[in-house]
């Protein structure tokens, strides 16, 4: 019984060892942002691109970074400019009919800080739809799930560009600059 007791605390110590140096090294999951001092809390400005918006706050939320409801109380901004759907055909078939569609999400976002000025970003993402003209109401749900999963992409993307802003503020150059991300299966248009 003593021994058990031993072995116990002798793994805890070992587990307790392992998280503190993990933690003093700068890991954390994958998936979670992290942002410095100098850009939280931050101000989301949502447009007209609600949905959008919605993941966005829902991951800033999941990541523990503060939000603020008035841009003055905001050390940072993330400003949805807009976002787009757009389908083309990609193929068709020996009918002359629509075979395949590609579905592209644009997302135009803009990032201001206390120790930059406005940095202007866009994110193109596409995905390639098989259409089955047997099956038009499962391609429609198809498509509408794969606007869905490109949208948290997206908001996943706008994040991860704040993490990577929040670690190079003193890197800055106090202008406008237009970035581009485009992402798997992506062209910038």
């Amino acid at each position: 019984m003593q021994k058990n007791i031993k072995q116990h605390y002798a793994l805890a110590v070992v587990l307790l060892l392992i998280f503190t140096t993990l933690s003093a090294c700068g890991f954390h999951l994958r998936g979670a942002v992290v942002l410095s001092p100098e850009l939280s809390p931050v101000y989301l400005q949502e447009n007209s691109s609600y949905e959008l918006a919605r993941k966005v706050r829902a991951l800033l939320l999941g990541n523990r970074i503060d939000l603020v409801s008035v841009p003055a109380q905001a050390k940072s901004s993330i400003i949805l400019l807009g976002d787009t759907k757009n389908r083309r055909v990609l193929s068709v078939d020996s009918n002359g009919r629509a075979h395949e569609y590609l579905l592209t999400y644009t997302v135009t976002v803009a990032f201001r800080g206390k120790d930059f000025k406005e940095i202007k970003h866009r994110i193109v993402l596409t995905r390639t739809l098989l259409f089955d003209p047997g099956a038009v109401l499962g391609a429609t749900n198809e498509s509408a799930n794969l606007y869905l999963d490109m949208q948290r992409d997206a908001a996943l993307r706008i994040l991860l560009k704040l993490e990577a802003l929040s670690s190079q503020t003193e890197n800055i150059p106090a202008q406008n600059n237009d970035h581009n991300s485009t992402g798997k299966d992506a062209k910038v248009l």
